[in-house]
């Protein structure tokens, strides 16, 4: 039995997306989203075991035809920092994710709870990241802090308006949403649409968002845009997942 994560709403409405700060992020233009709900922290190594203990590296229908053939060519069974000390305590965020890792953990948690769990859109995970007020910068961890590893996910940190924690800084978090055929070409400009820029095929650069414990307190923006290739993995890069919308 599957414990279901914690997860905050974010309700319908009209949300205003992207910033003049970044270059990435114009035009400021404004996104219809539904209703839905978003964990409130990050999968964390004790939530992401579980999938271990499964045979989730194991089970080829969990995976995309990318993400099947990347885990078979390099013999991917965990994670990449999975017995690093330094990251891989049971309430931290699980990190050393790739982008297709992240999916097929999506579709098991969908199998296991009967909830379509998927990764969030660019846009609705910049809805979620709206602050409340305004931050005091000591509660993002971000290279500044000099912490060098992810706080726990629902430990100390920030919180967004809707109640979800730490959606700036401490780790990066995957988006579904295309970047471009590579990560030095943005094929995917705002303003957001719906093109294929959802679409979850092939071996696309995809969007992370919210920064981490290992960049500067600039990246730690709602409306910051960066990317990595869907194979890639980091000390610094996690996910969380919605479902609804």
């Amino acid at each position: 039995m599957i414990n279901l994560p914690e997860t905050v709403v974010i309700p319908a409405g009209s949300y205003r997306i992207g910033a003049t700060l970044f270059q990435e992020a114009v035009p400021v233009h404004e996104v219809n989203l539904n209703a839905f709900a978003l964990m409130r922290g990050t999968v964390t190594n004790a939530q992401f075991a579980a999938f271990i203990a499964a045979g989730g590296y194991a089970d080829a229908a969990l995976w995309s035809d990318y993400g099947w053939r990347w885990r078979t060519s390099k013999s991917i069974t965990q994670p990449g920092f999975w017995h690093d000390p330094h990251f891989n305590q049971p309430l931290q965020p699980v990190v050393g994710i790739s982008w297709v890792e992240a999916l097929a953990y999506a579709t098991w948690l969908t199998r296991e709870t009967t909830i379509q769990w998927r990764l969030p859109t660019e846009v609705e995970w910049e809805a979620a990241a709206q602050p409340a007020t305004a931050f005091d910068k000591n509660s993002i961890n971000s290279a500044e802090q000099q912490v060098g590893a992810a706080w726990h996910a629902l430990g100390q940190g920030n919180q967004a308006a809707c109640g979800a924690v730490n959606l700036l800084g401490n780790v990066w978090e995957w988006c579904s949403t295309r970047w471009g055929r590579n990560w030095q070409t943005l094929e995917y400009p705002y303003p957001w649409q719906k093109d294929d820029r959802e679409n979850l095929e092939g071996s696309f650069a995809r969007v992370m968002r919210g920064g981490s414990w290992f960049d500067p307190l600039t990246a730690a923006h709602p409306a910051f845009r960066a990317r990595y290739l869907p194979g890639s993995r980091g000390s610094n890069i996690g996910f969380r997942l919605v479902h609804g919308g």
